[in-house]
Parts: C-alpha cells; structure tokens; sequence
C-alpha cells in the first residue's frame, strides 16, 4: 500500500539560492567608458548642429544686411552724382553771375527795385552813355515815389529823376531819367 501525506511536510526550511550572473569589473570599467564616450559624442553633435543652425542663420542675416547695404550704396552714389551735377550747375550760376556786367546789371538793379504789388509795369528802357530813360504805366500813382528811391537806395545811380506822369483812362504813363555812376560797357 502506498501512503500519501497530503500535510505539508513540517521538516526545516531551506531556501534555495539561485546563482546569478557574474559581473566582472573590467567589463564594467569598459561599458561605462563606453557609455560616457557615448553620451559625449552625442552631446558635442548635438553642440556642433547648433552651431552649424546658428552659422547659418547669421550667414542669412549677413546676406540680407549686405544686400540692403548695397542697394543703399546704389542710391548714396545716385544721389551724390545729383548733388555733384547740381553743385557744378550752382558754381556756373555763382560765375555768370559774378561776370554779369553792363546792361544785365542794369536790368537787375531796375528788376529789384520795381515794387512788388504789380500795380507797375515799365515798356521801355533806353541808355545812352551815362543817362537811361525808364518809361511805364502804373494804375496807382503812389508807387512811382517808391520805385524811384528804391532805384536811388541800390547805389548804381547818381541821379533819379521823373521827367513826367501823363493820366490816362485806366493808368498813368511816367517817364524817368536816371544817371548811372558806373560808365557803361559795351557787351
């Protein structure tokens, strides 16, 4: 006959031990260089693509400033080639108008002095040597006083003289006799 004991045997306990695997210190040594040779290599690629997007992003930048530099530089020389064309045409304004002698000195003195109301207006001017006769229409008779000492104040003449005022319908005629203090040139 065959007897099963189906309570737990009440013997002593003995734990079972499992062997497990074996490490060995060179073979860690050598996984942790390798993992930190491992993590230094991604962070200095990490670093180096950075660098490579922060190089061409300025790279852009710098290509952007140099075109806009240039298209600036394209219109300072625009502009200065205006300025020196337009320097050259005042220094030949500034010339003819240093050399201007005789009748268009004349003319400006007499332009300059006529006042600037437009209630005059001269039709004739004639010069022989020293003597010049100025003769025009005003609607206002009052001006005439005025157009005579601003002729007298520009220094170009000795004498101003009204020779006469007709009335007429809609204005007066004057006449006016001048002696210049310069002898006259002849151009």
């Amino acid at each position: 006959m065959i007897k099963v004991n189906l309570l737990r045997d009440q013997t002593v306990r003995v734990r079972k031990t499992f062997k497990g695997p074996t490490i060995s210190p060179t073979g860690l040594i050598f996984f942790s260089i390798f993992l930190i040779t491992c993590a230094s290599m991604g962070t200095w690629c990490y670093y180096v693509k950075q660098q490579v997007k922060t190089g061409t992003e300025k790279r852009t930048r710098l290509r952007m400033e140099e075109a806009r530099l240039q298209s600036l530089q394209k219109e300072i020389d625009k502009f200065e080639k205006l300025k020196r064309m337009r320097q050259s045409r005042i220094d030949v304004i500034e010339k003819l108008k240093e050399n201007q002698t005789g009748p268009v000195l004349l003319l400006n003195t007499i332009i300059q002095s006529i006042p600037q109301d437009g209630t005059m207006w001269l039709t004739n001017l004639t010069q022989k040597d020293d003597q010049i006769k100025l003769v025009g229409f005003t609607q206002n008779t009052d001006v005439i006083p005025d157009f005579m000492s601003n002729l007298a104040a520009t220094g170009y003449f000795k004498a101003v003289d009204l020779e006469q005022i007709e009335s007429q319908k809609d204005a007066s005629k004057f006449s006016l006799t001048c002696t210049s203090q310069k002898k006259p040139q002849v151009e």
